[in-house]
Order: C-alpha cells, then structure tokens, then sequence
C-alpha cells in the first residue's frame, strides 16, 4: 500500500496538505467553539489525513485485477516485507492520538479495523491502482494495537487530575468487544462476498523458496559458462524470470567463445555452442583426428556430466554428419513402450576432441515455455565462482 504510494511522491505532498485542511479545519474551529483545546483534534485529523492520502491516492502499481483481493502470507510471515513493516507504522499516531482524543481504547480498536478494511475494500473495487490485501489489513491492525497500547500507556502514567487508573471503563469495555466483534463479523463477510480472493503474496513467496537465491543462480551458471567456454570469454548474460505458474529460470551467455543456455533451479544445460577456432576449456589440441572411439567416449562423458538422468534409459546413436566431416554427433532418443518420445540430445564433437555444439528438446521438467519479464545484462564471467 505505502509502496505503491512511493512512486506517486510528486502528487503525494499536495494532495496531503489539501485533504488536512479539509479535514482539520473544520474540526478544529467546531473544537474551538466548543471552548475546548483544538491541539489533540488537529493532530488526530492531520494523521488520518496522512493515512487517507496514502493509502486511496491513485497509484500505477500494485493492481492485480480489479474486484480481486490477495489472501496474502500465513501467519506473520507478511513482515517479512518492508512495505508491510511500513505499513504498521502507519496506524501507530492515528489510534495513539485516537486513545488521546476519545478515551474509548476498545472501540478505538473497532474503529481501527473497520477503516482499515474499509480502505482495502475500497482498493479492491475502484480502479485506484492498489491492490486489496489481506496483509495490509493485518498489518494496519497491527499498528493500530501498538498505538492503542502506547496511548493507554501514557493514559495511565500522565492522568489529567494525576489519579492513576485503568484507561479500560466498563461501558467501553462492553460496547468496545461488542463493536469490535460486529466489526470482525462484518468484515469476514464483506471480503468473501464482494471480492475474488487470490494468492499472489503466496504464491510469489513459494516461487522465490522454489527458485532460491538469485546470487547462487548468477554462481553457478557463471562457473558453468566458465568450464564450458574457458575463464577468457567475455560478453553478455541475459537472465529471463519465469512468467506465473511455472517453473524456471532461462539463462544464456553470449561470448566471443560462444554460448551457453542453461535453466534454474533444476541446473539443467539446454544448448552449447563453441566457436569452432577456440579449444574447448582444458581440453587437449592434437594436430590429427581422434579415432571414433575415443571421440564417442568423450561425447558420452559429457552427456553422463550433464545429463545423467536423461541418458540412463535412452538409445545412443553416433554418426557422421554429412554436411561437416570434421565432426561427430552423439544423438540420444527415448522411447516409451517402444513408441520414441520427443525428448532428444545432441552433441556434437569435433574430430579434435572438442565439444562443439550441444541441442536438447523436451527434457524432464524443461518444457514450460518462459517469458521475457526482465534481463541482467553484465559481462559474461571470467573465472569460476
């Protein structure tokens, strides 16, 4: 909620200080009219004035879906997250000077949560470009119990005729818990009833468990590009997010000594290709062809690194390309009840014993199409990680 009111920050002061005056105006002249101090309704006015400009502004992020309302995380897994943190802090001047001015703490809390849920139902339903969620109202209510301890605090501690005593009456204990229960029963109804409830903060936090760390991608896909392609190639690594709902990362180098396209987090190579004048990382550089047999070991070694899985149950075939006689191809199939799948490898080695070129289609667990969502683009690594 304040996180989307971030990028609003230009239109965020003036509408502040307009909705202020509309509101503390007049209230602090009825206030004074009444002869009573118009310090504690102004200040009251002035917070729920912030609270009002920064949570129903019109904002350009955070919309899921109009008529939608996220279900958010369990428990107090939601504080994870900065904005959450921000939004507790929200509600904590509002229900202290609330304490303050009205001396009714137990339906201070009532009040605080319907306007709390007033204000994510009013976010689900108006095209404001916020979105509704379960967090923020647990969060704002979270805030608003903070602040009410606070005042109750300072209740109890700095009186106004100096006697000590519970900042709790009968009367607004009973009237409090019967608001305060009618409120819950009415928000639990009005959520369900008028919005669609999705799980997008789960979601989301499942998917950054599933995928882990980004850091530890970037590790291993640089020391993969580096003991495929030598710590000498240099260029661009471009790293595709997988769209929602599916499965895995799309992480490519592009160098002067070729390119790598792998997937995160099953750690799975999906095509090679080296530049055919540059050795293979490690790789010996003899001035005469290899024998087919020390060539196939070499592809099969490769493919047993790579994909050990994939090639247990699976009929290797090595041949001679026709249209590159300085090569050799290794060719993987699978068949499934002797019917062949559409899973296959290809790896090409050159008659120098270099690894040349590497092709897979419809791996395990590799078929989900990616989208391009955003990129990193940095030098390809130069030394493994």
């Amino acid at each position: 909620m304040i996180e989307a009111s971030v990028g609003a920050v230009p239109g965020l002061v003036p509408a502040f200080v307009i909705t202020t005056l509309l509101l503390a105006v007049p209230v602090g002249l009825i206030t004074k009219s009444r002869g009573h101090s118009v310090v504690l309704p102004m200040l009251f006015t002035t917070a729920l004035a912030g609270v009002l400009t920064v949570t129903l502004m019109p904002g350009f992020r955070g919309a899921e879906a109009s008529g939608t309302c996220d279900r958010g995380l369990p428990g107090t897994a939601f504080l994870a997250s900065e904005s959450a943190r921000l939004n507790v802090l929200l509600f904590v001047p509002l229900c202290f000077l609330a304490v303050l001015l009205f001396r009714r703490p137990v339906l201070v809390l009532a009040g605080t949560v319907l306007l709390t849920s007033g204000i994510e139902l009013a976010q689900g339903h108006l095209p404001l470009g916020r979105a509704c969620s379960y967090d923020d109202v647990k969060a704002n209510a979270l805030g608003g119990i903070i602040g009410l301890a606070l005042g109750c605090l300072c209740r109890y501690l700095f009186p106004r005729d100096g006697r000590r005593r519970s900042p709790f009456t009968r009367r607004d204990t009973l009237w409090g818990l019967g608001a305060v229960v009618a409120s819950a029963c009415a928000v639990a109804t009005a959520f369900p009833a008028t919005l669609t409830i999705e799980d997008y903060e789960a979601t989301t936090y499942r998917s950054r468990a599933e995928f882990g760390n980004t850091d530890a991608m970037q590790e291993w896909f640089a020391s993969t590009v580096t003991e495929l392609l030598g710590g000498q190639a240099n260029g661009d690594t471009e790293m595709r997010k997988p769209r929602d709902g599916q499965q895995q990362w799309l992480l490519r180098a592009d160098t002067d000594r070729g390119s790598v396209v792998a997937t995160w987090p099953d750690r799975k190579l999906k095509e090679l290709s080296t530049v055919s004048h540059q050795p293979a990382a490690g790789a010996p550089s003899p001035s005469h062809p290899l024998p087919d047999a020390e060539l196939r070991k070499l592809a099969e070694r490769f493919a047993r690194t790579w994909f050990p899985t994939e090639t247990a149950d699976t009929d290797a075939r090595f041949e001679h390309p026709r249209n590159a006689p300085d090569t050799r191809r290794l060719s993987y199939r699978h068949y499934d009840h002797g019917v062949m799948t559409l899973m296959r490898i290809d790896i090409v080695v050159s008659t120098t014993g270099r690894i040349t070129r590497l092709t897979t289609k419809a791996l395990p667990g590799t078929r989900h199409a990616l989208e391009r969502t955003a990129c990193s683009r940095r030098p390809a690594p130069s030394a493994s990680a």
